[in-house]
């Protein structure tokens, strides 16, 4: 990392010598006692979690539930193996029940993969029959995945006399019966329940790997039982027409038993991964979370032979519209979760009322809990919504548990039930109403308030708190950075292993040289970037610098964006606009998978000789000792002066990995890590199933000795459709594309490389050799061949084409934004792709609609939903409400501003108002609950919650797209979509 002179010279020397003082031997590292970060800065969720049964090892749980009729518990381990447990915290042991490995071993030579899901009979105190789904490697074995029923022997006394044999639950494996089975694969699924006809529902994947997806087409094909929700009676058996007897029956009122050459095990179809289901016991719906592919995740009601859409569609988005679809109208998912909020979604329960949270929050009662796997949190459902809105349930957010949350169960004790939920990395927790709530109100408001900084002013570190220096770093449209560590107690951290002592902080601060007003360059901080961890959560907040730059203040949750003037290195003096993002666009990645800080590693930390290196850092007791992995060390990917490789490694791993690694959120099979070798990356000669953007049909990632063939390099060097990295910078990063390209370039040409190299020119092809020579020649030079072609009606002025010339075209014409005086009667003009504005609308970083209003199962009921705003509104009224929100103002959608009696000012739209007191909704959607004794003043407001200038920094065409994606959704919320 750059650290500018100014900087370096406001720590003092005894802070840099510290490091060495302590000799070859690792130290205690000097404890940080100062922090301040506690709490949230938004008002803390109603539901945390409490550790039960702490210890127990648990490796890899899939599930566990209670065992009717005994004081124990069961979980199934991802390994195969079935254990039990007495129901008690302090328990410290647990009994083997079953090994499936083992058993299916004793006969065969099949290789275990994993097991997905168990589940009890009914009548399992009678009869003691358990299902279990489990597969075999490799994919694709006919056969390989599961469902299998085993019989358990309980005995009548848990606990034996004397030094007799333990007496436990076992599970005989001669017992096993197969009842049906389906291909195994990536995406298996399942989920299985009992439903109250107490007939057993699975839930099915579509079997394939992320790319491409569907490969079999499974789950538009009714004979195929995947992608599916299937329904069979496992009390009977039956006999098919060709004599084969089938150890259950497929019941008469299944949706496709008559049809011809379907599977009549087929409940419902067009899931892509449905992992965990419940039934609503206030009507017997089937509510099933589905994984999604790149966009988003869902959550279904089953509708019995219901099309519900993969892989026609993603929730709203198409994807492979050309296949035969399935019989039936696509039915949309009931919600819909954006990746930014949600990268792999697990299904829940449903909260009995009885249970303990319920009690303190009666609104709780009777939803349906989701929960994410990547980022841990958890959102109540409310499943009946719909039937008196007419609007699609709103999902709530209400814990944020840091877990890899994998299953839920509901535990029923003596007069009340609890919630748990299973961590797949080994742990059970309690979901249980959150106390905290002072925690919110201590939240520093302020960078100096808290306690990295002995002086912020000059960013001079607490004890505690140290400076650490990485090689290589992201980039960030010329922002350099100043990296610290805050650890609290004298523990080292260990980020290999991903452990980290509570109360352990990283901070960032950004750095850029822009021009003041008189047109002179000067350095300024734009923000400080703070992850804090606080023993389950990395939670994420930004500072951004004043003026004076002396402190920096607390960013709002939905982020803001500032303006300023910088000397562009082509087009000179020029207005460039940062973005603060917001805070759940960090989680996206510094994730369960991915955390702290992605650049702190051992081979990216190797300068011995001074401060800010690894091995001093360790010397001082703040890290564990490491050693570089030979081959692996990390480079600043700018130096020439290094291999080429390294630098390219080292820029992969600095700008991607942290999405592109094993369970990192992207859906690609790449992992950019820079210690995997290359061979294992996915990266040479895999086919770009996200889309060649018109290289060609067989366009791979990476398809070396060709960069201008290559999916890779074109991503990098665009900054137009399929750009990448998405987040961290707005411009095109031509040093670093370049770099890439120089290093495909580099690499032998494939013996077998012959029919890509066959391929007839395209334009993305030449725009993809017009950019090298771009980036080779001076600035001006290129500005005027990129005018010329901007100028020639002949050539095409394709999206593609143009991403790739942008940083040649003068940035005022580059978007041509529609700015803060839009024409109108312009707009209205223009013919807007309903599709590309529901992808803006989903997708776009820019797009604010979706965090006050609700569409078709996304956004947040701060506002009025939009689904249906065509039966209310015309084209012209729509248009006019988002360029001037105050004009009208409807009555229960009015903001009012209240003052309390300690002088603090709320700002809101009052939801809720009687005697007692008032509930008020603010702009970020927090409510606020306020009694009437407690109110000073309370006035309604003219102006909107709803900001003016919103469509300033869209295009025109942007906004066509999106008024008609508006215009085209109906009152129920559903999207447009085809059979």
């Amino acid at each position: 990392m750059l650290l500018t002179n100014s900087l370096v010279r406001t720590i003092p020397v005894a802070f840099l010598t510290l490091l060495f003082c302590c000799g070859n031997s690792a130290a205690e590292c000097p404890a940080w006692n100062d922090s301040r970060l506690q709490g949230t800065p938004e008002p803390p969720l109603p539901l945390t979690v409490q550790r039960v049964h702490p210890n127990l090892v648990l490796r890899s749980p899939i599930t566990a539930m209670d065992l009717p009729g005994t004081n124990r518990r069961l979980v199934l381990l991802q390994n195969g193996q079935v254990h039990t447990f007495e129901k008690r915290d302090d328990v410290e042991s647990m009994d083997l029940a079953l090994d499936i490995d083992k058993a299916n071993q004793s006969h065969t030579d099949e290789l275990f993969a994993a097991a997905r899901d168990l589940t009890l009979h009914p009548e399992f105190e009678t009869n003691g029959y358990l299902y279990v789904v489990w597969s075999i490697r490799p994919h694709d074995v006919e056969g390989g995945t599961r469902v299998s029923r085993f019989r358990m022997t309980i005995p009548t006394v848990d606990k034996p006399d004397g030094d007799s044999p333990p007496n436990v639950p076992v599970i005989d494996p001669n017992s096993r019966l197969d009842l049906l089975s389906y291909p195994s694969g990536d995406h298996i699924g399942a989920s299985l329940n009992f439903g109250p006809d107490g007939l057993l529902y699975i839930t099915t994947g579509d079997g394939s790997l992320p790319f491409p997806p569907d490969v079999n087409k499974a789950a538009q094909d009714i004979s195929d039982l995947r992608g599916s929700v299937l329904r069979i009676d496992v009390d009977q058996t039956s006999e098919l027409a060709d004599g084969t007897t089938l150890p259950y029956r497929i019941p008469d009122d299944n949706p496709f038993v008559h049809v011809e050459g379907a599977r009549g095990e087929i409940f419902a179809f067009g899931l892509r991964n449905g992992f965990r289901a419940a039934f609503d016991p206030a009507t017997d719906d089937l509510w099933v979370a589905d994984v999604g592919w790149e966009r988003c995740e869902m959550v279904h009601r089953i509708v019995p032979g219901g099309n519900h859409g993969w892989s026609l569609y993603e929730g709203p988005h198409p994807v492979d519209l050309e296949q035969t679809p399935g019989p039936g109208k696509v039915i949309l998912p009931e919600v819909v979760f954006p990746r930014s909020e949600s990268q792999s979604i697990t299904g829940g329960v449903f909260v009995p009322a009885d249970s303990l949270f319920a009690a303190d929050d009666g609104s709780l009662a009777g939803t349906y809990l989701c929960g994410c796997f990547m980022n841990g949190n958890v959102w109540a459902i409310n499943t009946q919504s719909k039937a008196t809105t007419g609007k699609p349930p709103v999902p709530r957010k209400i814990a944020s548990t840091g877990l890899k949350i994998i299953d839920f169960f509901v535990s029923q004790n003596e007069t009340l039930s609890e919630v748990l939920l299973v961590d797949h990395s080994g742990g059970i927790y309690r979901l249980s109403s959150n106390q905290s709530v002072g925690d919110y109100e201590a939240f520093p408001k302020r960078l100096s308030e808290t306690g990295l900084f002995s002086d912020t002013k000059n960013l001079i570190p607490n004890p505690g708190v140290v400076s650490y220096r990485p090689d290589a770093t992201m980039f960030r449209d010329g922002i350099r950075t100043v990296r610290f560590v805050g650890i609290p107690g004298q523990e080292p951290i260990n980020p290999m292993r991903k452990r980290y002592v509570p109360g352990t902080v990283f901070a960032n601060t950004l750095i850029r040289d822009v021009l003041d007003s008189s047109g002179s360059p000067k350095e300024v901080r734009l923000e400080t970037q703070v992850l804090s961890y606080d023993g389950l959560n990395w939670n994420p907040t930004t500072f951004a610098w004043n003026e004076e730059q002396t402190d920096a203040t607390l960013v709002p949750a939905m982020g803001a964006t500032q303006t300023f003037r910088v000397d562009d290195p082509i087009w000179g003096k020029r207005d460039w606009e940062h973005r603060f993002y917001p805070r759940d666009v960090c989680v996206t990645c510094h994730n369960v998978a991915n955390p702290g800080a992605a650049s702190l590693v051992p081979e990216n930390l190797r300068d011995e000789s001074g401060p800010g290196s690894w091995s001093e850092l360790a010397r001082a007791g703040f890290l564990v000792p490491a050693k570089v992995k030979a081959g692996h060390e990390m480079v600043n990917a700018y130096d020439v002066d290094q291999p080429l490789e390294q630098r390219a490694r080292s820029y992969l791993h600095s700008n991607c990995a942290h999405c592109h690694r094993p369970a990192g959120g992207a859906t690609s099979k790449m992992d950019l890590r820079h210690i995997r070798p290359l061979d294992q990356t996915a990266l040479l000669g895999v086919p770009a199933a996200q889309g060649d953007f018109g290289l060609g049909t067989n366009t791979q990632v990476i398809e070396p000795g060709h960069p201008e063939r290559s999916a890779l390099i074109y991503r990098v060097a665009t900054g137009g459709p399929g750009k990448m990295p998405r987040v961290g910078c707005s411009t095109v990063d031509l040093a670093g594309a370049k770099m890439l390209w120089d290093w495909v370039k580099s690499m032998p040409v494939a013996p077998d490389a012959t029919e890509s190299a066959s391929e007839k020119p395209n334009e993305t092809l030449q725009s993809m050799l017009l950019w090298r020579e771009l980036v080779e020649s001076p600035p001006e030079r290129s500005k005027k061949i990129v005018s010329e072609i901007l100028n020639d009606e002949s050539v095409s002025h394709s999206p593609v084409v143009l991403g790739l010339l942008q940083p040649w075209i003068d940035p005022a014409e580059r978007t041509l934004l529609v700015g803060d005086s839009p024409d109108l009667e312009a707009l209205l003009a223009l013919k807007g792709d309903a599709k590309r504005g529901l992808q803006w609308f989903y997708e776009s970083a820019a797009s604010q609609c979706r965090q006050c209003h609700r569409i078709g199962g996304l956004g947040k009921d701060v506002g009025p939903s939009l689904a249906g705003i065509s039966k209310q509104r015309t084209r012209f009224e729509v248009l006019r409400g988002i360029v001037e929100p105050s004009e009208k103002i409807e009555p229960e959608w009015r903001s009012h501003t209240i003052l309390t009696v300690d002088g603090e000012l709320i700002v809101g739209r009052i939801l809720q108002e009687d005697d007692d007191g008032v509930v008020v909704q603010q702009a970020d959607g927090t409510q606020t609950t306020l009694r009437t004794d407690h109110i000073e003043l309370k006035k309604s407001n003219e102006q909107s919650l709803m900001p003016a200038g919103l469509l300033s920094a869209m295009t025109p065409q942007e906004v066509a797209d999106l008024l008609e994606f508006l215009m085209q959704t109906n009152e129920a919320g559903e999207l447009p979509a085809s059979n």
